[in-house]
């Protein structure tokens, strides 16, 4: 059933067993889970089925540190939240993201991959991919493989599939409408969780409107599930017991924010031979009625020294030309900023003689800040592949004061708005140069080809770096509540009735996407939940 909040009766009171705040991934699937679990059900969502200007605005924030997304630009603040925009690329964490590992600081899970097993195979499902299958060789094979046979202490092949991609708002709508337990109310912004006077347990969630109305949730169990950023702030916004936020008393809320860096054209390869024997790692095919792609990745025996850095995934991007040109420029301008040149300086001229329409071109739009140029060269989309670009995506490491505070600015609601300082450090460098050494010594040791990558300077980030708007560990997941905010069943440390859904649980990131696991998490917060109730 879905009601209005603006047509609540002004200062009613809800009575209910379970209340989720949010409707994205993680709270639909909660919901979804617990439908037939015997006990009432309601579910706040700030917006309604639709985007709302208005309402999308409640996410705006500041931003400080590396350069992000804004909030509301990365976040979609209605029925099915970010899945409305979402690519669908899914894969479980490998097993060893849940371990301590030397090169990721502050990294290990308090649960394992194979505390999620069942769950992940039932995420498949509810993301509507293939079966739970992400062997990438059998994938490989079943195209007319072999694919490379990769060190594994370098790389390895990692396989994704796709997902349709499933907009859970319109996917699980009418079943939540049917559902005679759930009760979703659309328009209903969670303005605090108010504590008893210990701080050990939520007696209440303050909702309001935008149209004024305001009226209260009793629930025996209260779920944020709001995303990465609202989850904390939350938190951070229901002080009024603890001073410094709802569960708090570590300062430990909002800390530990992560995102994967995202390189766009790293670097280049230059096939030694046209059209190399490397299937499904050129965009998406579909398999076994399953659409599916590779990446390059870490491999699983990589080494692990504190200086090795985390995970990273490589996506290529096939080129029928070779430009080298504007990259040996730009090797070039960087050398000659510090008064020196490169090692490998003919190769640079040479590269940029050869490829001196497309270094024009480039000089064109970047002096004269132009989309287009009059010497935009033609390259060709089709015939023989003579290489390829790559993105590389890095996994960050847990960084204290990588975080989301409170601001004074207020939104519409007269809440304050978030800042989001993003930091990243020397493990992520690390990360990068390793990436770029080992696909240039495994497609050198294969005869695969040559690959030029785009070095790092010495302090800037480069420009061609973003984040990939999946924003993890504010609420991070530990055993220990003086690094942590929840428990290993997402149960917030000190209050006995108030759990939290989504990848803000994260302690560490992986390089995968994390909407699967996200998925996986609320449906084993679900038994969880179910177990708590009985």
């Amino acid at each position: 059933m879905f009601i209005d909040a603006r047509t609540v009766e002004q200062s009613a009171v809800v009575e209910t067993g379970v209340c989720i705040i949010g409707a994205g991934a993680a709270g639909i699937t909660l919901a979804m889970s617990l439908r037939s679990a015997g006990f009432p059900v309601a579910v706040l969502e700030s917006g309604d089925f639709e985007l709302d200007e208005a309402t999308q605005d409640l996410d705006a924030g500041d931003l400080a540190g590396v350069t992000n997304y804004p909030p509301d630009i990365s976040r979609l603040r209605f029925f099915g939240g970010t899945t409305n925009h979402w690519a669908g690329w899914c894969r479980p964490l490998d097993e060893a993201d849940f371990l301590p590992r030397a090169g990721v600081p502050l990294s290990g899970w308090p649960i394992r991959r194979a505390d999620l097993r069942p769950y992940y195979d039932q995420a498949q499902k509810v993301c509507e991919l293939g079966p739970p299958d992400y062997d990438a060789d059998a994938w490989i094979q079943a195209v007319g493989g072999p694919g490379p046979k990769f060190d594994p202490r370098r790389l390895k092949a990692a396989l994704f599939q796709v997902s349709p991609p499933t907009r859970f708002g319109e996917t699980y709508r009418e079943a939540l409408r049917q559902a005679d337990s759930v009760t979703v109310y659309l328009n209903a912004n969670a303005a605090e969780l108010q504590a008893n006077g210990t701080a050990s347990s939520v007696e209440q969630v303050n909702v309001r409107c935008l149209n004024g109305r305001a009226f209260a949730v009793r629930a025996r169990c209260v779920v944020l599930a709001a995303g990465g950023l609202e989850n904390a702030r939350v938190l951070l916004l229901s002080n009024k017991v603890q001073p410094a936020g709802l569960g708090n008393t570590n300062d430990v809320v909002g800390r530990y924010f992560m995102d994967h860096p995202w390189f766009t054209y790293a670097g280049i390869a230059r096939f030694e031979r046209p059209d190399p024997k490397l299937p499904l790692f050129f965009g998406q095919t579909t398999v076994r009625e399953t659409s599916v792609f590779t990446t390059l990745a870490a491999g699983d025996e990589a080494p692990d020294s504190a200086d090795s850095g985390g995970g990273f995934r490589i996506v290529l991007d096939k080129a029928f030309r070779i430009v080298e040109g504007v990259d040996s420029l730009k090797t070039l301008g960087s050398a000659l900023s510090h008064f020196s040149l490169p090692a490998d300086l003919w190769h640079h001229l040479g590269s940029v003689l050869r490829d001196r329409d497309a270094v024009a071109d480039s000089l064109y739009k970047n002096t004269f800040g132009r989309r287009s140029s009059p010497f935009t060269p033609k390259i060709p989309t089709s015939g023989p592949v003579v290489g390829a670009s790559m993105d590389i995506n890095i996994e960050q490491a847990p960084n204290p004061e990588s975080r989301v505070t409170l601001t004074r600015k207020r939104d519409a609601l007269g809440q304050n708005r978030l800042l989001l300082d993003w930091r990243l450090g020397e493990t992520e460098r690390n990360t990068y140069r390793r990436a770029c050494a080992f696909v240039a010594q495994e497609f050198g040791r294969l005869g695969i080809g040559r690959v030029a990558t785009t070095p790092l300077q010495a302090k800037a980030w480069p420009p061609n770096m973003v984040g990939s708007r999946h924003h993890m560990g504010t609420t991070r997941m530990s055993d220990n509540p003086k690094t942590g905010v929840v428990d290993a069943q997402c149960q917030v440390h000190g209050i006995s009735n108030l759990f939290i859904a989504g990848s803000s649980v994260f302690p560490t990131s992986g390089y995968a996407n994390p909407t699967l696991t996200i998925v996986a998490l609320a449906l084993r917060l679900g038994d969880e939940l179910r177990r708590r109730m009985a």
